[in-house]
């Protein structure tokens, strides 16, 4: 699949003559076109196109049209973490022009809304709750894009469709007697980016960065899908305040880098939040501010909170040792390692893992 940039003048009718202009030179290439997506708002066009390699590719649309495509990724050869038909669809088909339409005929942009919830699961009861989850996604029209456990992802044809299920799962979960301790997030992006090498590579950034850093319980939505949805509405329905937060184009980039950085440097446990501040270009009294209104905590609070968080992840693993996990995450010992995350999650690593031996078998 590859990804185009059109001027703001041109037509449908200008990308179907240059469609026809690619398809007369497809066989000397090997290649085969299947279908296209528009985005006349956005000015970009993806092409899904079968192909011997990149190469090809690239080769035959400099000929016809004197540059090759801004980027082009494989489709077929993915993991299942990143399956086409669970984040695009092929549900609509295309017409005589291979113009990608939606199931109700019309043209299909490519773009699609993504929703991720990711739960922290410290008893078991909260395991039972992803057939919910499950079927409230579905009741919304979305689809389940598989992913490691404890995290969920979906693709939504409709913005409207993806905000009004992460509005039902924050409910869901807020409800709950035994509630657990949950990361939403909801970004609208495309299929195919400038860089990266898999499909909405820069989304799924920014879904990981919020739901690994973010405040647990909270309902994150970028502002470029808030606009979509409340775009043309007289009424939107109604959020509850104080449990969802629109985030601009810079606090999300904000997100992403602080997930860069701290994936490089959490295992130092020398890191401190000063580091943070010189790496971000933020002055103490900038740091402190930035991160209290974006996260609740205080940048040292906020770092030994991300290790507690990375350290259960790690836990589920197998053959994980706690002392090693201690160490590689920057604690000082083991045993302090021990009373922090009593203190934080109410059970000690070994009691959690034992759990865990205990539900494999």
């Amino acid at each position: 699949m590859d990804l185009h940039h059109i001027d703001p003048d041109l037509t449908q009718e200008d990308l179907d003559s240059a469609h026809l202009k690619d398809i007369e030179v497809q066989d000397k290439y090997g290649l085969e076109h299947k279908k296209y997506y528009v985005n006349f708002e956005a000015k970009t066009v993806f092409c899904l196109i079968s192909a011997p390699d990149k190469q090809a590719l690239n080769d035959a649309h400099a000929e016809v049209h004197g540059v090759g495509p801004c980027n082009v990724i494989e489709v077929t050869s993915l993991t299942p973490t990143y399956d086409f038909h669970a984040m695009i669809g092929e549900e609509g088909g295309k017409n005589e022009f291979d113009v990608a339409l939606t199931s109700t005929g019309d043209i299909d942009t490519g773009f699609r809304t993504l929703l991720q919830v990711s739960l922290v699961a410290t008893q078991p009861s909260h395991q039972l709750m992803e057939q919910d989850l499950f079927r409230l996604i579905r009741k919304h029209d979305g689809r389940i894009v598989q992913m490691p456990e404890d995290r969920i992802v979906a693709s939504f044809l409709h913005v409207h469709e993806g905000l009004l299920c992460l509005r039902s799962l924050e409910r869901y979960l807020f409800a709950q007697a035994a509630e657990p301790e949950y990361h939403l997030a909801l970004v609208t992006g495309r299929p195919v980016d400038e860089t990266g090498q898999v499909l909405f590579e820069k989304a799924n950034e920014q879904l990981q960065a919020i739901c690994q850093l973010g405040v647990r319980g909270l309902g994150y939505i970028d502002e470029v899908s808030h606009a979509l949805f409340v775009k043309g509405m007289d009424k939107p329905p109604v959020f509850e305040t104080g449990r969802y937060r629109v985030l601009t184009g810079p606090e999300l980039e904000f997100f992403v880098r602080l997930r860069e950085l701290l994936n490089t440097n959490l295992v130092n446990p020398g890191f401190k939040a000063s580091q943070v501040g010189e790496a971000l270009g933020l002055s103490r009294s900038q740091l402190y501010r930035k991160f209290k209104e974006m996260t609740g905590y205080s940048p040292g609070a906020y770092l030994q909170e991300i290790r507690l968080r990375r350290a259960l992840q790690k836990l589920k693993d197998p053959g994980r040792q706690i002392a090693q996990i201690a160490y590689g995450l920057g604690f000082n010992s083991p045993n302090y390692f021990t009373r922090l995350f009593k203190r934080r999650y109410g059970i000690l690593p070994t009691d959690f893992t034992h759990r865990l031996d205990s539900k494999a078998t």
